[in-house]
């Protein structure tokens, strides 16, 4: 059986074609913490979190400024076991006022483009990827957003 699953896997992350710039993003419906349903922008920038730590750097950063429309904050939850989502990592996410979109689909977050201990940003214009910014920490937010 564990063999069929490391097979499985190994074909989602070969068959998985990372975003890059000029690539076509499609309109993606995800839920934020407080269950409310959101579309993706087609013009903006998606920020996306990968672990506790870049996640901990987009919530404070969030916290300490107002979110514009165009942006949308997501977190990529499928590796997080859902009895440890659901008793630990979801409450704590709702304490948060900004919306931050819970992705739990390991396919579709296969294509977003990562770096280890990084935030991802994506900006998007007309549909299309136009550019990939790679955030290590606050200071480096804060001075994107400037």
């Amino acid at each position: 059986m564990k063999i069929i699953f490391f097979i499985l896997s190994l074909s989602l992350l070969l068959n998985a074609q990372m975003l890059q710039v000029g690539d076509r993003v499609n309109p993606v419906k995800l839920k934020s913490q407080h269950d409310k349903e959101h579309t993706l922008v087609k013009d903006g920038i998606w920020i996306i979190t990968w672990d506790k730590a870049t996640t901990r750097v987009a919530n404070q950063y969030f916290d300490e400024h107002k979110m514009p429309k165009n942006i949308n904050l997501i977190v990529d939850t499928s590796q997080i076991p859902a009895g440890i989502f659901s008793l630990f990592v979801r409450p704590r996410m709702e304490s948060y006022q900004h919306p931050i979109l819970l992705s739990f689909n390991e396919k579709y977050n296969l294509t977003l483009p990562f770096k280890e201990e990084m935030l991802t940003l994506l900006y998007i214009k007309s549909s299309k990827v136009k550019k990939i910014v790679y955030i290590k920490d606050i200071e480096e937010l804060e001075k994107t957003f400037k």
